[in-house]
């Protein structure tokens, strides 16, 4: 899907070639962000700078929070092809420091990369002709988290960056849910006692206060860069903005002032940084290491926190 995609935004839009990368090269020698003071016990402050990242909102607190399951396949369209390359290393690095692995060369893409000064008009281009590629609808064990909920939000906000994941919902062992949330019309459960009516998800009773039967997974990432808005900084700077935010769930309006943060490349209000932070990596190295299956995402960030603070 990913790949028919990539041949018609070439053809529509004469955009050089993706870049893409399998496993790390190494990227150039990690700059660190200038040191910011914050204070109160390193256990607190992990937990505020967890804080801030998270999505807000009730369903985000209960939902479980996503992460990559599987190697990382990037790629990269739009800029010149070294420029496109060096994003895909950097970030297939920064996944590989986190914990993830980085596909084999060839491998199927599930983290795009598009780089446009004109997202308003390549964007609903793409949607007419590849809209699955933004999230499925229909089933029950699918979500889109990212930048804005709606596909129609997605495209109308006006960021530097914008992205849209596709979230998989799966049993704690990694394995699908099956079916889907219709019930079967003719009532008819193959005549065997127990089975559920039609063809309902069917998930092991095995949940505790402390764990869940289910996990949340990032099955596909999609991200915009307004090359308008992105002027002026480092290529390695947004590399590293985008690994974070393809990596992790993070609220696109959180607020790092406080923190030595490559969330903050975009704020006025501080100094941009050059790479990510050691908090930054901290978090990434927290989440991938993390149990995937915590009762709620509040009790997997106390945990991401408590990781940070070990490391």
């Amino acid at each position: 899907m990913i790949r028919c995609l990539m041949i018609s935004l070439a053809l529509l839009t004469g955009l050089p070639g993706a870049a893409s990368h399998a496993e790390g090269d190494g990227a150039d020698a990690e700059l660190r962000a200038p040191t910011v003071t914050v204070t109160g016990s390193r256990r607190e402050q992990a937990e505020a700078y967890v804080g801030k990242i998270a999505p807000s909102g009730a369903q985000a607190q209960l939902r479980g929070v996503p992460r990559w399951s599987t190697a990382l396949c990037t790629s990269v369209i739009g800029p010149p092809l070294e420029q496109g390359q060096f994003m895909a290393d950097r970030i297939s690095q920064r996944a590989i420091n986190a914990g993830l692995e980085a596909g084999e060369p060839g491998c199927d893409t599930n983290l795009l990369i598009i780089v446009t000064n004109d997202p308003g008009t390549l964007l609903p281009a793409i949607a007419e002709k590849h809209r699955a590629i933004f999230g499925f609808t229909g089933d029950a064990n699918i979500d889109t988290g990212g930048s804005e909920a709606s596909l129609a939000s997605f495209m109308a906000v006006d960021r530097p960056v914008r992205w849209r994941q596709v979230i998989q919902t799966v049993g704690a062992d990694g394995m699908p849910l099956d079916g889907d949330a219709m019930p079967d019309p003719t009532g008819d459960s193959q005549g065997y006692p127990g089975t559920p009516p039609g063809n309902l998800p069917i998930v092991r009773a095995d949940s505790t206060r402390l764990r869940s039967n289910v996990r949340r997974q990032l099955s596909r990432v999609v991200v915009v860069v307004d090359t308008r808005q992105t002027a002026g900084l480092s290529l390695g700077a947004v590399a590293d903005y985008l690994a974070f935010v393809a990596l992790a769930d993070v609220s696109p309006d959180a607020d790092l002032s406080d923190f030595p943060s490559i969330l903050n490349l975009f704020n006025p209000d501080t100094e941009h940084p050059d790479a990510l932070s050691d908090w930054d990596a901290a978090f990434l190295k927290g989440l991938y290491t993390a149990r995937l299956n915590s009762a709620s995402s509040t009790m997997q960030y106390r945990e991401i926190a408590g990781r940070m603070v070990k490391d």
